[in-house]
């Protein structure tokens, strides 16, 4: 088999699963110690890629390998396994630990080996196969081949499992249907006890992948006083989020006035990852929170019982003026 760079990616206790370019051929474990790579071995024709991409139809069965490395200066010993990968709360890319039964297309990975000895420079190739149920539901079904590494952590006292992974990107045939939705905002006013100052406004949300395809998308998120004046926007791209994950979002809009009301609206123009599915419309959740001066509140408070103390004093005095 001809040697070729690996497109990888680094899973250090819960990092998370992400396509790697080609161009970052080898990525250590750590500075020093163990170090390996991973990634797919070179397609038929010799060609490098960076990372698994089938589209298949249900019952199909597709035989591949790995390429794993050892670039450290010592044996290496590693377990490998497949699992079903997912986006966490975060954004990030990552794959159900060793001890988290699978439930989707992590089952459908066969290894010809669950673990791998490698001398110091070598490279080895590990055959899989993965067969598709007949019954697979259409859409995308992501997953994950890792290699891990248990090593004791002496100051720590305990075992720390360091992981490398590569990605699977499954698609069945069938209807795509890409769907998303927007949870309702969770929206808070920080003013300053500054009564010349402006404050500002954060929303909190999340965005659920409820279709059958990867999703991404822009976000807008916009605040605005009375009558629209004060308006302040922002817009963050979203990352890829696997079918069935949920990640939570945070916008935080400078500039805006404690204007006792404030409403907005956060808007989300999702877009299917891939090719063959329908183009997605925008959703949109709205909001409304209030905003109250509290520093020019406790001013006009504070001249106001100045004034009221003003004339009780005033009234006291002119009675006492009037029994002299």
């Amino acid at each position: 088999m001809p040697r070729s760079p690996l497109a990888l990616t680094a899973l250090l206790v819960g990092a998370v699963l992400a396509v790697a370019p080609a161009a970052d051929a080898t990525i250590a474990a750590a500075a020093t110690g163990p170090a390996w790579s991973i990634g797919p071995s070179a397609d038929d024709a010799g060609a490098v890629r960076a990372n698994f991409d089938y589209s298949l139809d249900p019952g199909a069965v597709v035989e591949d390998s790995i390429s794993v490395r050892n670039d450290g200066a010592a044996e290496l010993v590693l377990d490998l396994y497949s699992a079903d990968a997912f986006t966490t709360r975060e954004g990030g890319i990552d794959v159900l630990t060793a001890g988290t039964a699978s439930e989707d297309s992590g089952t459908w990975i066969a290894l010809d080996s669950a673990s791998l000895t490698l001398a110091p420079g070598q490279e080895a190739a590990v055959p899989f196969t993965v067969t598709v149920p007949a019954d697979a539901r259409p859409g995308d079904h992501p997953a994950g081949i890792v290699t891990s590494l248990r090593v004791e952590d002496p100051d720590a006292q305990v075992q720390v499992d360091r992981r490398l992974g590569t990605r699977l990107q499954l698609r069945v045939a069938g209807d795509l249907v890409p769907s998303v939705e927007l949870s309702e905002p969770r929206v808070a006013f920080s003013g300053s006890w500054n009564p010349l100052a402006i404050g500002f406004v954060t929303v909190d949300y999340s965005v659920v992948n409820t279709g059958n395809t990867r999703i991404t998308g822009q976000t807008s998120t916009s605040v605005s006083g009375p009558f629209g004046v004060a308006a302040a926007s922002a817009q963050q791209q979203l990352p890829e989020v696997l079918p069935g994950s949920e990640i939570d979002v945070q916008e935080r809009l400078d500039g805006v006035g404690a204007l006792l009301r404030l409403s907005g609206a956060v808007s989300l123009q999702p877009s299917s990852v891939g090719f063959g599915a329908a183009a997605m419309e925008a959703v949109t959740a709205e909001f409304g929170l209030a905003a109250v001066p509290v520093a020019a509140l406790l001013i006009l408070l504070g001249a106001a019982a100045l004034v009221v103390l003003a004339v009780v004093l005033g009234r006291r005095r002119a009675r006492a003026a009037s029994r002299a």
